[in-house]
């Protein structure tokens, strides 16, 4: 991608972001937008179609945050992938906000993060062939209790420390879920 091109959309990334942690994503427009990255208003839509699409670039990028999050040979390797994805909320608390209270795009997470876990469900078949519960079963269900973990959580302005959370995450969403599938 041309530099230009890639700067253009950080700049409007980032304004997008930044106005999404002062008012809620419905109410922002698009000339708001391109203010406050201190870009032409017509130069937006030569780089999207309009407001959801400059979402979904952003949203697009958080996914890839997510999935690019380091793997943990610990022996708590759940609790620090907890840990890591609850500081990724934490950084991003108003984006995920937004996030969740958007159907499209909470939508869009939920068939993302399936995928995530779908994969490491797949890394770990050998180990799960005698269950009675189809993996796509226990993928849904697992991004449902993370996704209300996150949701309750910010809603709740953070009443447990990243760690707790993460305690939570690891004995609630996976070891929950493992003992019923093992």
């Amino acid at each position: 991608m041309d530099r230009r091109i890639a700067r253009t959309r950080r700049l409007l990334s980032e304004a997008l972001v930044e106005l999404v942690n002062n008012k809620p994503y419905d109410d922002i427009t698009i000339r708001e937008i391109t203010d406050h990255a201190d870009i032409g208003y017509a130069t937006f839509f030569r780089h999207y179609e309009g407001k959801d699409a400059l979402m979904l670039d952003v949203f697009t990028r958080i996914i890839t945050e997510l999935e690019a999050m380091p793997d943990s040979k610990s022996d708590n390797l759940f609790e620090q992938e907890g840990f890591y994805f609850f500081q990724h909320v934490a950084d991003n608390a108003k984006l995920y906000h937004s996030i969740l209270g958007s159907k499209l795009f909470a939508r869009k997470l939920r068939e993302r993060i399936v995928v995530i876990v779908l994969t490491h469900l797949e890394h770990h078949a050998d180990e799960l062939q005698n269950t009675t519960i189809p993996q796509e079963i226990a993928a849904q269900h697992m991004v449902s209790s993370i996704l209300g973990l996150i949701d309750w959580w910010l809603g709740n302005n953070q009443p447990y420390t990243i760690a707790q959370m993460a305690k939570f995450y690891d004995r609630l969403v996976i070891q929950g879920t493992w003992h019923v599938m093992i």
